[in-house]
């Protein structure tokens, strides 16, 4: 799930915001690695079906969340202490972006194949790029002009732009070219993706929301 989510924040194009549905499973196809998203306008929620009672992680304007569940009271904590917090959606420890997110590209070149992915039709392309930790890396990416791939990664770029504080140079290539990534190398890929609106009460705020502070005071009460 970590790789998933992580591969995805290195890659995103901006776009005009719409409606839509995805879930993104591993490079190897295994369903239990599912990821939901959903978006709603300015609005977005993740959900990972395999430790939903973790919680989930919602973005409201440029503000994103991690909401999760505490002595049975849900709890809003801001996205950058939830980074903090990464072990809470089934990792060990926290969760490093640096070896997934992109220092340069060197070459973003097409293969002159192409490849269906979730029904779409898509190109792939050999990604040449360094990491922000300086290493070499070079992936195979299926691309794609499909209005509901730009719109599903666009989402994605807010949550990393909440996360980091900045933008990434494979994000502007691919703005560039108007594509946006059904799959990434063997990291993962699309298994659904529709324009259909959610449920708009799947975004709603819990009554409670704070900081790591206000977590921290909950757990020792």
């Amino acid at each position: 799930m970590r790789r998933v989510i992580s591969a995805l924040l290195m890659c995103i194009p901006l776009s005009a915001l719409a409606d839509g549905q995805a879930s993104l499973i591993d490079g190897k196809g295994d369903p239990s690695s599912a990821v939901e998203v959903r978006w709603a306008g300015d609005q977005m929620r993740v959900d990972f079906p395999r430790h939903a009672s973790k919680g989930y992680l919602l973005m409201q304007g440029n503000n994103g969340y991690l909401v999760t569940n505490i002595s049975g009271q849900p709890l809003a904590l801001d996205i950058r202490d939830a980074q903090a917090l990464a072990g809470q959606l089934g990792s060990d420890k926290a969760a490093s972006l640096s070896s997934y997110q992109a220092r340069s590209v060197s070459a973003l070149s097409p293969t002159g194949a192409s490849e269906v992915v979730a029904g779409i039709q898509g190109q792939v392309y050999r990604l040449d790029w360094v990491t922000q930790e300086g290493e070499n890396r070079q992936d195979q990416l299926v691309l794609s002009d499909a209005p509901e791939a730009q719109e599903l990664l666009t989402m994605f770029d807010r949550y990393q732009t909440n996360l980091t504080g900045h933008a990434d140079p494979v994000a502007a290539m691919l703005r560039e070219r108007g594509l946006g990534i059904l799959r990434f190398g063997d990291k993962f890929q699309v298994a659904s993706l529709s324009s259909t609106t959610p449920d708009t009460s799947l975004f709603a705020m819990p009554a409670k929301s704070g900081g790591l502070n206000d977590l921290l005071k909950s757990m020792i009460q």
